[in-house]
């Protein structure tokens, strides 16, 4: 009897232990794919309505080395590279997606409207104790081009 119950613990256990190991995973699945959306959701709705509040969303949640890169890229292209235009829609934010790649890599994806084509922004995001950071945004000379081979400094 007691090696039956012994037998009935440890299964108990390892059935326990693979069940909150799975629900950690389901809960933090997905959660900077979120947060790259939020971000984006408010970086459109303020570069619309104050673009001005777009430097303290920026500085919270990019790099400050992609901040700097980011300001480079505005000078050559006279586009907002965040959002690959000079400016938003609404259309935008109710088209807007986000899809996670592999490796911190996600796919921002929108419409101008519903008869366009999606523009797609190739970035590179982490979380760092709780909050998300940009740390790549593909620049739009690049495309679709994704992946840590772009961080790679020549």
């Amino acid at each position: 009897m007691d090696m039956i119950r012994l037998f009935g613990n440890k299964v108990f256990l390892r059935v326990t232990v693979s069940v909150f190991f799975s629900l950690f995973c389901l809960s933090s699945f997905g959660k900077c794919e979120d947060k790259v959306r939020e971000f984006y959701v408010e970086y459109m709705q303020n570069a619309g309505r104050n673009p001005e509040l777009n430097e303290a969303l920026c500085e919270a949640h990019i790099t400050s080395e992609l901040r700097v890169q980011l300001g480079n890229y505005i000078a050559a292209t006279d586009v907002d590279p965040v959002l690959r235009a000079q400016d938003v829609c609404d259309y935008g934010i109710e088209s807007l997606s986000v899809t996670d790649l592999s490796d911190d890599w996600y796919m921002v994806r929108y419409k101008w409207d519903s008869n366009s084509e999606y523009i797609e922004i190739p970035l590179k995001a982490s979380e760092y104790d709780g909050t998300m950071k940009i740390s790549y945004i593909t620049p739009l000379w690049l495309g679709n081009r994704y992946g840590d081979i772009l961080l790679r400094k020549e």
